[in-house]
């Protein structure tokens, strides 16, 4: 039976630390969960979704990171920005139904990319292979200089 997990590296590239907000598994299970903080000094941390044993459904699920981020503006209020990131992902059990999508609510302040690869055939920038087993990403997130 193939692998059809999806193993997850998250890059912190920023000054702050990242804080997990929610997490979802719609098919398969958290083989290692993602990690409830990311500091910047760590950088990246890694974790996986197995698909079920049984109904090879595949693994499909969300991780949801977010930061307060103070305001830089001149007025001098201590306002600030929550700020998410999005990762959502599958590797299915049906052909061409692959999937990543890598998402921030606020783009001026965080770029953000996705790397994927399919059984070692090399990585892809923002593009996730539609098919084959298993899939492993990469998540970048860094500030907006």
């Amino acid at each position: 039976m193939s692998n059809l997990s999806t193993y997850m590296d998250f890059y912190n590239n920023t000054p702050y630390t990242l804080k997990l907000k929610s997490t979802t598994a719609v098919h398969g299970s958290w083989k290692v969960s993602p990690p409830p903080a990311i500091t910047p000094s760590q950088k990246d941390a890694s974790f996986s979704m197995q698909d079920p044993s049984m109904a090879a459904a595949g693994s499909e699920g969300t991780v949801t990171y977010h930061v307060v981020v103070p305001s830089t503006n001149e007025e001098g209020d201590n306002s600030t920005t929550d700020v998410t990131f999005l990762a959502r992902f599958c590797d299915s059990y049906s052909v061409g139904n692959n999937y990543c999508y890598f998402s921030t609510s606020h783009p001026e302040l965080f770029a953000i990319y996705f790397e994927a690869e399919i059984d070692n055939h090399g990585w892809n920038k923002n593009y996730c292979p539609d098919s084959g087993h298993p899939l492993h990403l990469k998540f970048f997130v860094h500030p907006v200089l």
